[in-house]
């Protein structure tokens, strides 16, 4: 394969399948922002075809509580914990875990990363999600900039 200027390009190293997978299972980072919401849309209209196992907010922590509500992932994280907890209120409500989301990028249960945070953010869940060979789904080119080549 050759890109836009002739070059050869390598040859991907592996494949992941996805139209093999009957039940997509999403990691969402960024899930408040524009594209994390759209993305969340998308499984809204096809809920056959996905399961969210992990969410990802900044600060919008009152959203984020209302998507774990609706999507109910085994893994959550925020900003900041301390803000997540307080918005969740007494008693915390559903039984999700607080991961960071390197941990959530490369979790076995997990088969696409959306990567939808704001400027570096997102690289180390990127790198974690590619060493745990994932598929990515990237939505920031602040990323490729800080790790490409």
């Amino acid at each position: 394969m050759r890109n836009g200027a002739g070059i050869a390009l390598p040859k991907a190293s592996f494949s992941f399948p996805i139209s093999a997978v009957k039940v997509i299972r999403l990691a969402v980072l960024g899930s408040t922002g524009s594209i994390g919401r759209q993305t969340l849309d998308v499984v809204r209209s096809l809920p056959s075809r996905f399961n969210v196992i992990a969410l990802a907010a900044g600060n919008n922590v009152t959203l984020l509580e209302e998507q774990v509500r609706e999507f109910r992932p085994r893994f959550v994280c925020a900003g900041r914990e301390a803000d997540y907890l307080m918005a969740r209120g007494p008693g915390g409500g559903l039984p999700v875990r607080w991961a960071e989301m390197e941990e959530m990028a490369a979790h076995p249960d997990v088969d696409l990363v959306v990567v939808a945070t704001v400027g570096a953010a997102g690289l180390g869940p990127t790198l974690a999600a590619i060493g745990a060979r994932k598929a990515v789904a990237l939505a920031n080119k602040e990323v490729l900039v800080m790790a490409g080549h």
